[in-house]
């Protein structure tokens, strides 16, 4: 789905034009050096979001940055500030799918709400792979299931598929 690898068979067609972020990358990724500061806004003390030019320390401060964390190298931060920056860098990139494969995982909860307010914003699609059913409620307006056989169906939210699920289980 975000395009970078070939199909083995057939064809995918996409948008022209389609704009694909992907939130996946690991923590190793970050260059351990480089400030927080930069390593948020590598170009000045402002970023852009959503079309709106934010300062610095307000987006810090939105991913649970302190000012003061700005000047730290991106290894003096914890295993959790880390993975907020990670969450962080990629909300700043204009897109119109967004591809998360399992977020949750390895999150503490302060990083899960930051995750979770940054996806209820977000203005495109998400394409969300998880086990995390809390999180689905919060950011799904609709659902699409796979049932591994090639079929699709939509649902409004998890509940209705579960009841879909024991509708089926019971036929």
């Amino acid at each position: 789905m975000a395009g970078t690898l070939q199909p083995n068979a057939g064809t995918v067609s996409r948008v022209d034009k389609l704009r694909v972020v992907t939130i996946d990358p690991p923590l190793e990724s970050l260059d351990q050096s480089s400030s927080l500061r930069r390593a948020l806004a590598p170009n000045g003390d402002s970023v852009v979001y959503q079309d709106r030019e934010v300062h610095l320390v307000s987006w810090a401060n939105r991913y649970l940055f302190r000012a003061e964390q700005l000047d730290l190298p991106v290894s003096r931060l914890s295993g959790g500030e880390q993975a907020r920056l990670l969450i962080a860098r990629p909300m700043l990139q204009p897109a119109d799918l967004l591809i998360l494969d399992e977020p949750t995982n390895d999150l503490d909860i302060p990083t899960l709400d930051v995750l979770e307010d940054s996806l209820v914003e977000f203005p495109g699609a998400l394409m969300l792979v998880t086990h995390d059913r809390w999180l689905l409620d919060r950011v799904s307006t609709v659902l699409l299931a796979l049932d591994g056989t090639g079929q699709t169906e939509w649902f409004a939210d998890y509940a209705q598929w579960e009841s879909a699920q024991e509708r089926k289980a019971e036929e």
